[in-house]
């Protein structure tokens, strides 16, 4: 082609024709040009088709690792509420001055088990690698952002300390009351906690104290930041699903 348009000016230049020569050498930069900017339209369509397709794997991965964290967060609750419900049984139970009965046990065991909320970040270290603009929506890329900073910030650290309040129980209290921790058939998973002497716990006051402060913390530690979580995985996942439908 090169030639070709090479030899065409040769004979224009040969033949005199200058005004012709140089209409054409217009022409030809012209028609250069054009191709360049068509080459250049043509590399950024392929570089934005090749971002396109990075960007819905990222938002394919993001959804799978925050639906995990929900149906773990889901689990948890159950526990939550298992707890939740054997503290309120228990202090109302003891501070009405009631014997003992044998399903006491449960619930003492209850109140000692422990459990945290698991967040993937597999996928938001890996986009952190690469880069967090690789989310073209600017509000969603915020969101994301926001959910795992409160995640590796406000719920670990609030789960952890949930975790080495009854660490320091179980080498305290717990060893003082009770015979052991976590007694009780593993199958059906129902745990056991069965007191030394019922008459002497009942008038620990530290023991009260105890108890009372595990129900708040349980709120503040757990149940508070499970339900942050959710909003924001409930905010962040229908986000991603436009993104998704958007991007396909």
């Amino acid at each position: 082609m090169i030639k070709f348009f090479r030899r065409i000016r040769q004979n224009l230049l040969s033949e005199g024709k200058s005004g012709k020569y140089l209409k054409y050498a217009i022409g030809e930069i012209i028609l250069v040009v054009i191709g360049i900017l068509i080459a250049v339209q043509i590399n950024n369509w392929n570089e934005n088709q090749r971002l396109k397709t990075q960007e819905l794997k990222i938002l394919l991965d993001f959804k799978e690792s925050l639906d995990a964290d929900a149906i773990y967060r889901s689990s948890s609750t159950k526990v939550y509420n298992k707890a939740r419900k054997s503290m309120d049984f228990l202090i109302a139970y003891m501070e009405s001055h009631l014997p003992y009965t044998d399903s006491l046990k449960y619930h003492f065991g209850n109140i000692a088990i422990d459990w945290g909320l698991s967040y993937d970040f597999s996928t938001y270290e890996a986009l952190k690698s690469k880069d967090l603009n690789l989310i073209s929506n600017a509000e969603l890329r915020s969101d994301i952002i926001s959910y795992y900073r409160y995640a590796e910030n406000v719920a670990t650290n609030f789960t952890n300390r949930y975790s080495e309040n009854l660490d320091n129980a179980s080498r305290t209290i717990f060893s003082k009351h009770f015979n052991q921790m976590w007694s009780g058939r593993i199958e059906n998973q129902q745990s056991e906690m069965i007191p030394n002497d019922y008459g002497q716990l009942k008038k620990d006051e530290a023991f009260m104290y105890f108890l009372k402060t595990l129900k708040n913390q349980n709120y503040w530690f757990i149940e508070n930041v499970t339900n942050n979580s959710n909003d924001l995985y409930q905010n962040i996942s229908k986000q991603i699903e436009s993104e998704i439908k958007n991007l396909k």
